[in-house]
């Protein structure tokens, strides 16, 4: 393994920051509901306890905790996939996954973080369906980069992706299943962020080859 893929995988490691960030403010934020409240109520920059900005919700004295934590998650996967991408398979659908994945899990994850709701509302969506929709998409196709080497890992990536994109238009559509809002948004976020972490740590032990 070269030293820069290494560094790739720990960038990757690293963005489990993404939940400790939005523990931290959670934490500081008085009647917060997992279940029932939008993660992006946590990056509220309007603290004055007056309805912030017509979103129906105080907000978290750590709100800038939440949004830096957002960018710097994004700015990892980025990071993670230039340092790692000459470990995958190589060809043109790799480069697509490549791309749908930073992109998405990337750069949308860092404008969620540099535009909060209460600031530019168009802009956060943006960021939240790239975050969210695009970033299921590149999972997608990273499975497929992956099945003939990797056939486990492979199903992993694919479920990934399968489950953030139908949670993120069940959540689109209003339809909770009883989970709750907050619950439902949490299955499609979480998911992919976990498997940064899962692939960072996998590569570090050896478990994937230089293609």
């Amino acid at each position: 393994m070269t030293s820069q893929i290494r560094l790739g995988a720990i960038f990757w490691l690293l963005t489990v920051e993404f939940f400790i960030a939005q523990a931290l403010a959670q934490a500081a934020f008085p009647g917060y509901s997992l279940a029932h409240m939008d993660i992006s109520l946590l990056g509220l920059t309007n603290c004055d306890g007056a309805d912030p900005g017509n979103f129906g919700a105080d907000c978290s004295p750590l709100s800038l905790v939440f949004n830096a934590g957002m960018f710097i998650n994004g700015a990892l996967v980025v990071l993670g996939v230039w340092f790692t991408r000459k470990l995958w398979p190589q060809g043109h659908l790799t480069t697509a996954a490549l791309w749908l994945l930073a992109v998405g899990g990337g750069d949308g994850s860092m404008l969620v973080g540099l535009f909060p709701l209460d600031v530019s509302l168009p802009m956060h969506m943006i960021g939240a369906v790239l975050a969210l929709f695009v970033a299921g998409f590149g999972m997608l196709a990273m499975s497929a980069v992956l099945w003939r080497q990797y056939r486990g890992f492979a199903i992993y990536t694919l479920a990934t992706g399968a489950i953030t994109l139908v949670a993120f238009v069940l959540y689109a559509l209003e339809l909770y299943l009883g989970f709750g809002r907050g619950t439902m948004e949490r299955i499609a976020a979480w998911p992919h962020t976990i498997w940064y972490v899962v692939a960072g740590t996998l590569i570090l032990r050896g478990h994937f080859t230089r293609a």
